[in-house]
């Protein structure tokens, strides 16, 4: 988030859907939370110390776990479940003392005010959860007083509080005050089973069939992490309504993220421009690839703003080489290429800055993945309108098919004449209409081919019963006249 965000819990009002299946199936509850029984089991436990007057012992806890296994969704299902309101702060927001302050300060001490600005008393039982997320991470200069208001705040707070963290003990050496007056509640890895489980039910949601054995297949892969689960998902299902196995080819993304995130840390983190140019003589990456992943996690690693100038400079002038290796084909321009998009972006660095950074596999490169199929099916199009117009597919791609699209959702004589005269298949005709292929149109077009095929077949089948009859039947003896 860019700024703290109040979000009212307290009734059942549909939440808007998202495009993004980690939020769009995001459980309101936490019966609906995939995995982690007795994490949950905790902080319902813990929730309910609040329904009284008193102030529970434990005013505040911490909820600790790898990446993508439940502990924002939890803490955001518990607010809804409790009818509270919840005010969230994340690791893209200041850090500092004052911030902090500004953010939990009054909300901790004081009353309540809704998302809508009426005034509710605590003691009537109208809680604010405050949700401090990742805040492990809150220990760099920029940061500083950071964990002593913190500390300050779980003291005097009125109101629930819950922290999360992906490093605990990271939090815990350098904070070993905090870490006591906290409950610290562990969430782990989320079992396949329990993976394989919402993955079933989002597919059914989209109206998608999908072999077992491609959503367990996303769910080994994902490690326990839900939230990559679900995007690796949406990546695989996009433009289709039925998943098998070959359809994980999308998916090889993944194994380069082990390889490629320690360099990526010693171009961005490590600090040493030779190091960091020494990084990538043994990966496997193509020039053009390592920049989007530079370009991508860039942000995540430098705070400041001379800092991101500086890094997206050398940066730019690396993908100014890479242009002209293209345009050129001169690939000694690699080199200079490769010296600004490692030295030279570690170079822009002014300070070390202390916590964890998760990165991120390219967006753009994810989008491509994910957009695989409906690129192929455009393409599809756009040459079979080109041979039929006498024109190149790039320009029936351009200035065709756009009016195609228009006129085959709008006419159906010329959907039926199009699909006969230039061969458009089922998958091709839903994307020309914006639906499934399942869909009521898209089975009408093609009612008549059908039918001709069972008829085709059933003819067919007969055809072999009778010459198989005829087999059968023994050889009549021939009569004086037939010799």
């Amino acid at each position: 988030m860019d700024e703290n965000v109040s979000r009212d819990y307290s009734d059942d009002e549909d939440v808007p859907k998202s495009g993004d299946w980690t939020e769009r199936y995001r459980p309101e509850s936490l019966e609906g939370v995939a995995g982690n029984a007795k994490a949950k089991n905790d902080l319902r436990a813990w929730a309910r110390e609040w329904d009284s007057d008193t102030i529970p012992k434990n005013k505040a806890v911490i909820l600790a776990g790898k990446p993508g296994v439940g502990k924002t969704t939890s803490a955001i299902a518990l607010a809804r479940d409790m009818g509270w309101e919840a005010l969230e702060m994340n690791a893209s927001d200041d850090r500092n003392k004052d911030a902090i302050r500004q953010f939990i300060g009054r909300s901790a001490v004081d009353d309540t005010f809704s998302a809508g600005g009426d005034f509710i008393p605590y003691k009537k039982g109208k809680r604010t959860l405050l949700i401090l997320d990742e805040a492990d991470n809150v220990f760099g200069n920029e940061d500083r007083g950071g964990i002593v208001e913190i500390k300050n705040t779980v003291q005097k707070t009125q109101q629930p509080m819950i922290l999360i963290v992906n490093d605990y003990y990271g939090l815990k050496n350098r904070s070993k005050d905090l870490s006591q007056m906290l409950k610290k509640i562990d969430f782990k890895a989320v079992s396949v089973g329990d993976i394989v489980g919402l993955l079933k039910n989002i597919c059914d949601e989209e109206g998608i069939s999908a072999d077992y054995f491609v959503l367990k297949s996303i769910a080994e892969r994902a490690e326990g992490d839900v939230r990559s689960a679900v995007r690796d998902l949406q990546t695989v299902a996009a433009g289709r309504d039925k998943l098998v196995m070959d359809h994980l080819e999308v998916l090889g993304y993944r194994n380069r993220e082990a390889e490629i995130f320690p360099t990526i840390r010693k171009i961005l983190h490590d600090g040493d421009p030779l190091e960091a140019r020494q990084s990538i003589r043994e990966l496997d990456e193509e020039p053009r690839n390592l920049i989007t992943w530079i370009e991508e996690n860039l942000p995540r690693e430098y705070r400041y703003p001379k800092e991101l100038s500086g890094g997206f400079d050398y940066l730019s002038k690396a993908d100014i080489y890479l242009g002209r290796v293209i345009h050129s084909n001169y690939y000694r321009f690699w080199a200079y290429s490769n010296d600004l998009m490692t030295a030279g972006v570690c170079s822009a660095k002014t300070g070390s800055h202390r916590g964890f950074n998760k990165y991120a596999f390219p967006t753009w490169i994810r989008k491509m993945f994910s957009s695989k199929g409906r690129r192929s099916i455009i393409n599809r199009l756009s040459y079979k309108i080109a041979v039929n117009t006498h024109t190149t597919s790039l320009r029936a791609k351009s200035d065709i098919l756009p009016y195609f699209s228009v006129l085959f959702s709008n006419d159906e004589e010329f959907r039926r004449t199009m699909v006969k005269e230039i061969k458009i298949n089922p998958e091709e005709a839903a994307y020309l209409l914006d639906t499934k292929v399942r869909a009521k149109v898209v089975n009408e077009l093609y009612r008549e081919e059908k039918e001709e095929e069972v008829v085709t077949v059933v003819e067919k089948k007969k055809e072999e019963e009778t010459e198989k009859k005829k087999k059968e039947e023994p050889e009549k003896q021939k009569t004086l006249f037939e010799f």
